[in-house]
């Protein structure tokens, strides 16, 4: 997987039909998570997640930074930025910037929505004429942003968040995220990251549908990548019920295997529950 699609995806993969308890009409909560990544057990990134999340509407933002002896390798920045309404259909984009630095060279793509389907899209640089219309016509067939299909995952009310399949349009690709249960489990004081408690296991498939030149797309559809990620129920004020956090991710980025774990997470300025951490 290239290293911006990569990033794009793992930053997917960390971070509403629900009928609200009675009296949390008012209530908001802020998520803000820190998910540091390490391969070959030297961390390598950090991703900064924030999202407030109320009855109707949600901001979130993301930004992804190398660390480490990764920084004096790897000139890579991304940040995402991200907005709109909990509906009963689910999370539903209004709109969407990735702003993206890899070797000295900047992309900015702005997309703004309708519901699911993307209505304009602003993009530096530009691309041939060809890949815009498979972006198009990939996109029309509905799509959310990176961070509102993690908020989608986040605030539907499931007991498996991974029965779903995910069309994600981020300006520059449009790309399919697949998700499978695999089993229950269970985070104790040994295991990574600051999360304590039951979690449910998923598979995360990586499609690519437009965007990326041919033989970048021949390549991931003949190996799509696969995640394995974790999700905890959290409890939420703003929604009156559990909200479904990612606290790890593990795979490949680039050959190398990777893991992901939430080093940092608070809701509201509280840890996600009474037997986890705030910090590590």
């Amino acid at each position: 997987m290239n290293t911006i699609a990569a990033a794009a995806v793992a930053a997917t993969t960390f971070t509403v039909a629900f009928t609200a308890s009675p009296g949390a009409a008012s209530a908001a909560d802020t998520l803000k998570v820190r998910y540091d990544l390490y391969t070959r057990g030297v961390r390598a990134f950090a991703l900064n997640y924030t999202a407030d999340i109320n009855q109707n509407s949600f901001n979130a933002s993301a930004k992804l930074r190398p660390k480490g002896l990764a920084s004096l390798f790897i000139d890579l920045k991304m940040d995402m930025v991200s907005s709109g309404a909990l509906t009963r259909k689910g999370a539903r984009s209004d709109s969407f910037t990735m702003n993206v630095t890899e070797k000295g060279r900047k992309g900015r793509y702005a997309v703004s929505f309708d519901g699911l389907q993307p209505v304009s899209t602003k993009r530096k640089p530009a691309v041939n004429g060809d890949t815009e219309a498979k972006i198009q016509t990939a996109s029309a067939a509905g799509a959310r942003d990176t961070l509102a299909s993690i908020m989608d995952i986040a605030v539907t009310p499931a007991k498996n968040p991974c029965d779903a399949s995910y069309r994600i349009y981020n300006g520059k690709e449009v790309f399919k995220l697949a998700l499978q249960k695999i089993k229950d489990d269970t985070f104790g004081k040994k295991d990574g990251g600051v999360y304590r408690g039951p979690a449910i296991v998923c598979s995360m498939t990586y499609s690519t549908l437009a965007g990326l030149s041919a033989r970048t797309e021949a390549k991931y559809r003949k190996n799509p990548p696969v995640f394995r990620v974790w999700f905890a129920p959290v409890r939420s004020k703003a929604l009156g019920r559990d909200m479904n956090v990612l606290v790890a991710v593990t795979g490949k980025l680039k050959g190398k295997d990777f893991v992901a774990y939430a080093n940092r997470a608070t809701l509201s300025g509280r840890p996600l529950n009474s037997k986890s951490l705030a910090k590590r």
